[in-house]
C-alpha cells in the first residue's frame, strides 16, 4: 500500500486545512518517551476534536494508515520508520478544565501532571496516576492503573473519533474495561475525556506509593515504564530477574538493574532493534522457565 502513495500529494492535502501543522519525515524518536524510532512518512498536529476527525477522514480517503500519539510511553516504532500518518496529540491538545466535582482533559494531556496538580489541589480520585507516563488518550484507552487504582474508577465520560472519522461521546458505563484493556474501538482517537476529581481527603496510601516510585523505578531514565503486563497472580519483574536478565543488554537497550520490567535506553543509544531484542529474549527465557507467555504493553509498529 505504502509504495504507490503520493506522501506529497497527501501532505499537501492535510495542510490546506492544517497549514504549518505537517511534517514530514519526522523522526519518532523525538515523539516516544523511550527515544527510539524511525521517522514517520507524515505528522499531523492537530489542535480541535474536529481536526483530528478530519484527518482521519483524509486518511480513509487515501487509503493511509494512522496512528495517534500522545506521550509516546507505549510505542516502538521501528528503525525503518512509520508508513502512514502519526496523529501527535500532545503538541497542542492539552487544555483542562477543573469543574466543581469533575476534571476534563484533551487526549494530549499528561496523565500524571493532571494527576499531580488535582492531587495538590486536594481532589480526590487520580492520585493513582501520579507516576504513570503517557497522555489521558492512551491512559483510557489501555485503562492504565497503578497501586490498586485504575482509569475505570474515575472516568466518567470520553469522547473519541472513529476510523469512518465520526466524533462520539460515550459515557463510562458504555466501556468494557479489564485488565490494562478497554472497548474502546480498534483505529478510535481519544480526543477528551472527563474523571471525577472530588474536593476531600487524598488516598494518602496510594499518593505516597506513587511518589515513591522514582525509589523503586527508573522514572527518570528514557523507557516505556513497564515493558509487560503482569501475567494473573505474577509478576514480569519478578520472572525476568529470576531469569537472570536484570541488567542485562542488547546494544543500547537494557533491563533496568533497579525494576526488571523496565526497558531503559542507555545514553540514548539504542535503536528500536535492540529494544525489540531484549522483548524477544525476555519472553523465550521466561517462556522456558516459568512457562508464562509474557504479553507486553508496548505497542510495535513500522518497518524493520
Amino acid at each position: 500500500m505504502a509504495s504507490s502513495i503520493d506522501w506529497s500529494a497527501a501532505a499537501e492535502r492535510l495542510s490546506a486545512f492544517l497549514h504549518e501543522r505537517v511534517r514530514t519525515d519526522e523522526p519518532m524518536a523525538k515523539h516516544t518517551t523511550i527515544g527510539v524510532g524511525g521517522p514517520a512518512r507524515v505528522m499531523v498536529l492537530p489542535k480541535t476534536p474536529a481536526e483530528v476527525a478530519r484527518v482521519v477522514r483524509v486518511a480513509k480517503v487515501l487509503n493511509i494508515a494512522y496512528l495517534p500519539v500522545g506521550k509516546g510511553s507505549n510505542l516502538i516504532v521501528r528503525d525503518g520508520g512509520f508508513d502512514g500518518i502519526v496523529i501527535q496529540l500532545a503538541e497542542h491538545m492539552t487544555k483542562t478544565r477543573v469543574n466543581a466535582r469533575t476534571v476534563w482533559a484533551q487526549g494530549g494531556t499528561s496523565f500524571a501532571a493532571l494527576s499531580r496538580k488535582l492531587t495538590k489541589d486536594g481532589r480526590t480520585g487520580l492520585e493513582f496516576g501520579i507516576g504513570i507516563p503517557g497522555s489521558v488518550g492512551g491512559a483510557v484507552r489501555m485503562n492504565a492503573g497503578a497501586f490498586g487504582g485504575e482509569v475505570k474508577d474515575a472516568l466518567t465520560r470520553v469522547r473519541w473519533v472513529d476510523e469512518a472519522g465520526r466524533l462520539s461521546e460515550h459515557t463510562a458505563s458504555d466501556i468494557v474495561f479489564t485488565y490494562r484493556h478497554t472497548s474502546i474501538p480498534a483505529g478510535a482517537v481519544v480526543v477528551e475525556a472527563t474523571f471525577r476529581a472530588t474536593p476531600g481527603p487524598i488516598r494518602k496510601d496510594v499518593y505516597e506509593r506513587s511518589i515513591g516510585r522514582k525509589q523503586t523505578q527508573p522514572i527518570w531514565e528514557r523507557s516505556f515504564g513497564s515493558t509487560f503486563v503482569n501475567p494473573p497472580g505474577r509478576y514480569a519483574a519478578e520472572m525476568i530477574e529470576g531469569c537472570g536478565l536484570k541488567g542485562f543488554k542488547h546494544g543500547g537497550a537494557m533491563f533496568s538493574d533497579l525494576h526488571a520490567n523496565f526497558i531503559i535506553n542507555v545514553d540514548g543509544r539504542a535503536r528500536a532493534a535492540d529494544v525489540e531484542a531484549l522483548i524477544a529474549t525476555a519472553q523465550s527465557e521466561v517462556k522456558k522457565k516459568y512457562g508464562v507467555d509474557l504479553k507486553t504493553e508496548v505497542i510495535v509498529i513500522g518497518n524493520r
